[in-house]
């Protein structure tokens, strides 16, 4: 199947959940058309239409933004349009196009699951095109969630830029993924699954649900958290930084969780890049003490401590 067929695949999926949305579109920075999907009687005059506005918004951004497009909605008369740049590496822009009466801000949580999609898709990585399906009410209906729902769990992974999110989350599932030396930053959500039989009739499902850890994609993380059983709080042992700013992410995990009895994990990432450890290891065992958190130490590369980390989730979660 050719990019274009998975994307234009992917858009129809996400028009058939999200079913108040007209149209959703994938352009490039020049303002032309990789993929699209639209509604019955959504005809190519009102496609040129909405070309032709963003056009001329993509004119503007570039003309102030030399780095980022970023995202934004803007209305017309007749349209309400919503648009997410797809990351440095990619180059183009996912929109979604609603009525003038239509709420589209409630659709943009669930576009993040389908702009990390389409984001991997340009790059030439694997991934499934199945999403979510969204119930009445505009929740997430995980696949597992349909058949037995009680044997579901929704694990949500949180941290600075590059700690080792995703990767964590693909070596615990067992996805396939290159390591290159490129980072590609989770753009939006990434939903992973494992399915584990823990006794003769007893299946359960993991979902990671791996969020972007810009500061600035506060607005979107805090839609998830409310479908956490667990919260993982990640730090990079390489990188300081991160264990520094690690009280700001308990603190939002805190603060967005509804249930506040759910378990919050501390996790220092990345013990294969690092020898001497002791002294920032010393400082997360007494801040997991503060807050009377777990701490467990992994390598997302090797799997070292993965499996010690799921199987004490998995003992407090069922």
């Amino acid at each position: 199947m050719s990019k274009v067929s998975e994307l234009e695949e992917l858009l129809a999926k996400l028009l058939e959940e999200a079913q108040n949305l007209l149209a959703a579109l994938v352009v490039d920075l020049d303002g032309l058309i990789i993929a699209r999907s639209s509604v019955k009687g959504f005809d190519e005059e009102l496609i040129g239409a909405i070309m032709a506005i963003l056009d001329q918004t993509i004119k503007k951004i570039k003309r102030y933004a030399e780095t980022s497009f970023g995202s934004g909605t803007f209305d017309t008369n007749d349209f309400q349009l919503f648009y997410m740049e797809l990351g440095n590496n990619v180059p183009a822009i996912f929109v979604l196009v609603g009525t003038h009466y239509l709420n589209i801000d409630q659709f943009i949580p669930y576009a993040y699951i389908v702009a990390e999609k389409i984001s991997s898709i340009l790059s030439n990585h694997d991934t499934s095109l199945q999403i979510p399906k969204l119930d009445n009410e505009g929740d997430l209906i995980l696949p597992a969630e349909e058949y037995n729902k009680n044997n579901v769990r929704k694990i949500t992974l949180v941290g600075s830029e590059a700690v080792g999110k995703t990767k964590l989350a693909r070596m615990y599932c067992g996805a396939n993924f290159k390591e290159n030396g490129v980072y590609k930053p989770t753009i939006g959500i990434s939903i992973n699954e494992k399915k584990l039989q823990v006794a003769r009739n007893f299946n359960i499902t993991l979902y990671l649900l791996d969020l972007n850890g810009l500061k600035s994609f506060v607005k979107i993380r805090k839609f998830y958290y409310k479908y956490s059983d667990a919260v993982l709080v990640l730090f990079d042992y390489t990188k300081i930084n991160t264990f520094e700013r690690i009280t700001d992410w308990i603190e939002e995990s805190q603060h967005f969780l509804k249930n506040k009895t759910i378990p919050i994990i501390l996790i220092g990432n990345k013990i294969d890049k690092i020898e001497d450890r002791e002294e920032i290891k010393s400082k997360a065992f007494k801040l997991a003490e503060q807050y009377n958190f777990p701490f467990f130490e992994t390598s997302a590369i090797t799997g070292e401590g993965i499996d010690e980390l799921f199987t004490y989730l998995i003992s407090n979660l069922f």
